[in-house]
């Protein structure tokens, strides 16, 4: 059994959920997320994985299964739960009651008695307002208490109160039970970051997703139900609660229960909202300003069961559980839209989709192969590495890689398609220096460091990645999260790879910074990608036709790789155009630039470094880069079969070889916490 303790967060893909889990790590608990996805997207759980810098235990199970839920309890060390997971239109509830009993009640029912059968005593369960059904019709329970009765007038509501009733009654059975109910009102808003919000799949039931869709041009116009109430500007008022102080209460909820003392147990309910109403004309002011427009809206009936007025009252949550909501409907708006832009479709991407890239029947969510697809372009991209495992371009493969994921895991592997880091290239003797300290590395070639050692970027897991569709465009965003001392490597590092693809191109950007909490404040980085291309029909690289920026490389001794600090020329019209023969091969660093070696080169422009033609094929590549050096290798060195010398060639734009071992190079390299290490590569295709 894993020896961490961990909090099991049902429905945690979800709209609350996945907020909560973001502020659960923020709060330093381990988090395992369960979810069947019937209502959510795993793009919610990748993008909370990118939020937090970490991976995230998942498993996709309904609570109805009890045997994989007793796997679950089994495996780890679990402290609580917090229970999300149900069916939540209140609309649909009523024109489908037998779905919403059957999946909330006996879902819950399955998972109490698989935390009660593995002595699991501690629950947060979200809950909702509409327990209280019209809570107008009792004099004196406006702004709403706790001790108000309970009324409700749907299925929804029917099966929250249930399931309510379930845990006091397992508390009045057994008191060492800890039940905390939460009672939400209205969450609106979403992550400030804009990576995650509410998906809602089909029409939205609630008023600020609507609007948000009204906004971004998916709906004509906002229905306001009814403008005769004895309000402010007669609509109907209502207590609407950020989505990050709805999950700020469910963390003040468990440390609550977890301060009492050791069996000590608790059934207590708790309502989460502001205290305050605001009118549905208020909300739709604060969104029109929040999206710089007017938003068009018709006033027509009111609803069957609308009342004037239902705000919470939240003064238990306030005194017992020391939480507030701090956020106004204001900031809630203004979050709501940046998601909005951000996500017009919410976690639905055009021209994307991605599938698990492993053959042995496994689902390993982190394992997953992402592929963006325009009419002439199609290119395939894998956690794993943040490789690129195939392109396509006008129905012709162009890079080497495998079809199945295994062959990448293989010491054989020269790295096809990768992301090549922490450091490109070779340190001389595995080891550099930085302030008079000596670090010494992994040595994974002749003594010294190649592509940065055993357990390098390559052969890491990347998260996310984040992926968004814009007009004629698509971006894929990966991180990770590379520890101090791996590799022998000071610095904890924080990488994203960013791939920008269009019907032509694929354009990565790279960029690296020392993490704040980092224990050295120093190290090396140096990255580029590894693909090998082949513009033939098929067979080797024989044929084709290069033409490079430059002529100029760094000479190396012909038996370590290792540059002397000259700088010559070659022999060869290679500025010109050669043609690649049999006889002709190339491992070499060509230099770009000998002067300016600034360590984020991002804001220079692209420059195209090297041309390739084949007459076979009537594609062209063009690589580009905004890099001072390019190693341009003819892939002598594969042999893995089936793949076999010369099956591809490399173009790796990057810095000068063992740069941080020479005083005049390392400035390329060489980076300090507070900096950005950031480059520019681009593949474009054409006929």
């Amino acid at each position: 059994m894993d020896s961490k303790s961990y909090i099991i967060v049902t429905g945690g893909a979800g709209y609350i959920g996945s907020h909560t889990v973001v502020e659960l790590i923020h709060h330093g608990y381990n988090v395992i997320i369960i979810d069947n996805l019937c209502n959510a997207s795993h793009e919610a759980i990748a993008r909370i994985e990118f939020l937090v810098r970490k991976p995230i235990l998942f498993y996709d199970i309904d609570l109805r299964d009890e045997k994989q839920l007793n796997h679950i309890f089994s495996s780890y060390n679990i402290q609580g739960v917090i229970h999300f997971a149900a069916l939540k239109a209140v609309g649909e509830s009523t024109k489908m009651p037998l779905e919403y009993y059957d999946n909330n009640i006996y879902g819950s029912i399955s998972l109490l008695r698989v935390m009660d059968k593995h002595n699991v005593k501690t629950i947060v369960f979200s809950s909702s307002a509409t327990v209280y059904g019209d809570a107008t019709r009792f004099e004196n329970m406006i702004p709403i208490p706790e001790t108000c009765p309970n009324d409700p007038t749907n299925p929804y509501g029917k099966t929250k109160h249930t399931i309510e009733n379930l845990i006091e009654d397992l508390h009045k059975s057994d008191p060492s039970w800890r039940g905390a109910i939460l009672r939400y009102f209205n969450p609106i808003g979403a992550h400030p970051s804009g990576l995650i919000g509410e998906d809602p799949l089909d029409v939205p039931n609630n008023l600020l997703p609507f609007l948000a869709q009204v906004a971004i041009g998916r709906r004509e116009k906002l229905y306001v139900f009814g403008n005769d109430y004895e309000s402010h500007d007669g609509t109907p008022i209502r207590d609407y609660i950020h989505v990050i102080d709805l999950a700020k209460g469910h963390i003040a909820a468990l440390d609550y229960m977890n301060s009492l003392q050791r069996d000590v147990g608790l059934y207590r309910e708790w309502n989460l909202g502001t205290g305050k109403g605001s009118t549905v004309f208020d909300v739709v002011n604060a969104f029109s300003q929040a999206a710089g427009k007017e938003l068009p809206y018709e006033v027509v009936g009111r609803r069957d069961g609308d009342v004037l007025n239902l705000t919470a009252d939240p003064s238990r949550a306030k005194k017992e559980l020391k939480w507030n909501a701090t956020l106004t409907v204001e900031q809630a708006c203004r979050d709501l839209w940046n998601w909005t832009t951000e996500n017009p479709f919410g976690f639905r991407i055009d021209n994307y989709h991605w599938k698990i890239f492993n053959e042995s029947g496994t689902f390993n969510y982190e394992n997953r192969l992402h592929t963006v697809k325009f009419p002439d372009l199609q290119a395939s991209f894998a956690n794993y590495g943040a490789l690129i495992q195939d392109v396509q371009y006008k129905g012709q493969h162009l890079v080497v890689g495998f079809q199945e994921f295994q062959p990448y895991t293989s010491d054989d592997n020269p790295l096809f398609g990768s992301t090549v880091g922490r450091y490109a290239n070779r340190i001389s003797k595995g080891s550099f220096q930085i302030k008079g300290k000596a670090y010494e590395l992994d040595k994974n070639q002749n003594g010294s460091t190649l592509h940065g050692g055993s357990n390098a970027y390559n052969r890491r897991y990347f998260l996310g990645p984040i992926s968004k569709h814009y007009r004629d465009y698509n971006t894929l965003e990966f991180i990770l999260l590379d520890e101090d001392g791996n590799n022998g490597f000071p610095a904890e590092v924080e990488t994203t790879v960013k791939y920008t693809v269009n019907n032509s191109s694929i354009e990565i950007e790279y960029q690296s910074s020392i993490s704040e909490n980092s224990p050295n404040d120093a190290t090396a980085v140096s990255l580029t990608n590894h693909s090998y291309w082949n513009l033939s029909s098929g067979g080797t690289i024989d044929g084709t036709v290069i033409k490079l920026a430059s002529d100029k490389y760094l000479k190396t001794d012909p038996k370590t790789q290792l540059p002397s600090g000259e700088i010559i020329s070659s022999t060869q019209p290679l500025t010109k155009s050669i043609e690649i023969l049999p006889d002709v091969s190339f491992d070499n660093c060509f230099i770009v630039d000998e002067s300016d070696f600034s360590l984020d080169t991002r804001g220079r422009e692209l420059k195209t470094i090297a041309e390739a033609t084949h007459p076979s094929s009537s594609i062209k590549l063009s690589v580009a880069s905004t890099e001072p050096a390019f190693q341009f290798y003819t892939g002598d060195n594969i042999d893995m079969d089936p793949i076999k010398p010369r099956a591809g060639f490399c173009v790796e734009a990057g810095r000068y070889v063992n740069a941080i071992n020479d005083s005049s190079w390392s400035k390329q390299v060489l980076l300090h916490k507070g900096e950005f290490y950031g480059s520019k590569l681009k593949f474009t295709f054409s006929c």
